[in-house]
């Protein structure tokens, strides 16, 4: 799914992500979408929302597209970071 963002210059283009885990590589702070420049059209490079970094990491082991979150039935149970 993308959303449109409008800044002062422009509309930017967001793609949210479908895995509810992702956090930034850089600060960690939880990143539930990204700005997408080939989709969007435009010079700026891609980042992530909210902070503006670039790269993600989940913090679920297990998580995949069809399934979701998987520790339960793979792991046992593994608690996940609280993203707020």
């Amino acid at each position: 799914m993308s959303t449109l963002t409008v800044t002062h210059t422009r509309t930017h283009t967001e793609i949210t992500f479908a895995n509810p885990h992702l956090v930034c590589d850089e600060c960690g702070v939880p990143v539930p979408a990204f700005h997408d420049r080939e989709r969007c059209g435009c010079d700026d490079p891609t980042w992530n929302i909210p902070c503006g970094h670039i790269g993600v990491h989940s913090v679920c082991q297990s998580w995949g597209p069809v399934d979701g979150c998987c520790c339960m039935a793979q792991l046992g149970h593994v608690p996940h970071p609280a993203l707020t």
